[in-house]
């Protein structure tokens, strides 16, 4: 587990960086959402439509990762959901908190995972992280809009607005657009190729600047029952719940290594982002998603060294 953890340890150390940064006010609040802003829509997407497009996938098991990843996070929103009248009586949550619960328990963080694949697992496993963003973001997408619809919002959940996340979302298009290409076959020209490289490298260090830019460490520090309870749940349960699906579907390997990976790393921003827009607690994912991030510099490793 230390070898594990001294490997992992330069993306824990870039998020100190950023977190000192924002402190410092050396950069303002609006320039660090201008960053968070281009990572997403731009940088990122080029990463996943790049590395799934060139990508060569023979003898790699992409389509049990892929099940495995889904069926693990429909598990974790299948055990909130049926718990949720004796969880939230516990926990002392109302409907919106308990829509920032469950986003803290199952979204994943695409930047703090793409940033740890090719230090980990070495530069040409980014294209299994791909495959997870290709899995995993549609799937989210549909199953937060919902939950936030009817327990945030307290009405039915409305097709065009489950639709509209996703044709709108940047990963998906990327993802599906990589997908299209390779099914199609279609010509991988080198200078596109290296276009896509050279806009992707600037991501991932930027991406984790804005992570640790981010954390409210003394809100998230007056922790309550929630933000501890979400913290278990994603960085402790989801990834069992990874590791169940990708033994009983029999993905092993650098593919089983990279979707435990994806289940341990903390929640996303855009779950943030969700709660904002639709009602929920964003200032609670906000304690959660700190709290996870301090908290995954030693549950990574573990998982990575125990599953």
């Amino acid at each position: 587990m230390t070898a594990i953890f001294l490997a992992l340890l330069p993306v824990f150390l870039v998020i100190l960086v950023g977190f000192a940064l924002r402190r410092s006010g050396l950069i303002d609040a609006g320039h660090w959402d201008a960053v968070n802003h281009v990572c997403y829509f731009l940088l990122f997407p080029a990463i996943i439509f790049k590395e799934i497009a060139a990508a060569d996938f023979s003898g790699v098991p992409v389509f049990g990762m892929a099940f495995a990843m889904m069926l693990a996070v429909i598990t974790m929103f299948t055990l909130l959901l049926a718990t949720r009248r004796p969880l939230s009586r516990a926990l002392g949550i109302d409907g919106p908190q308990f829509t920032s619960l469950v986003q803290g328990a199952s979204r994943w963080h695409t930047f703090m995972a793409f940033a740890i694949i090719p230090l980990y697992f070495g530069p040409k496993a980014l294209a299994l992280g791909a495959v997870s963003a290709a899995a995993m973001t549609p799937l989210l997408n549909v199953l937060c809009v919902v939950l936030m619809s009817r327990y945030a919002e307290g009405h039915d959940p409305d097709l065009r607005a489950i639709l509209r996340s996703i044709v709108r979302n940047p990963f998906v298009i990327s993802s599906l657009g990589g997908v299209a290409w390779q099914v199609l076959h279609l010509p991988r020209p080198e200078i596109g190729i290296q276009v896509l490289d050279m806009i992707g490298k600037g991501a991932l260090g930027l991406a984790l600047l804005t992570v640790g830019a981010g954390l409210r460490v003394e809100a998230a520090m007056a922790a309550k029952a929630p933000v501890l309870a979400a913290t278990a749940l994603k960085l402790l349960v989801m990834p069992l719940f990874m590791a169940f699906w990708l033994a009983i579907l029999g993905v092993t390997g650098e593919a089983a290594a990279v979707a435990l990976l994806t289940g341990a790393v903390p929640t996303g921003s855009g779950a943030y982002v969700l709660a904002k827009r639709m009602g929920g607690d964003a200032p609670l994912v906000a304690n959660i998603l700190t709290l996870q991030v301090i908290c995954a510099a030693v549950t990574i490793p573990l998982v990575l060294a125990v599953l």
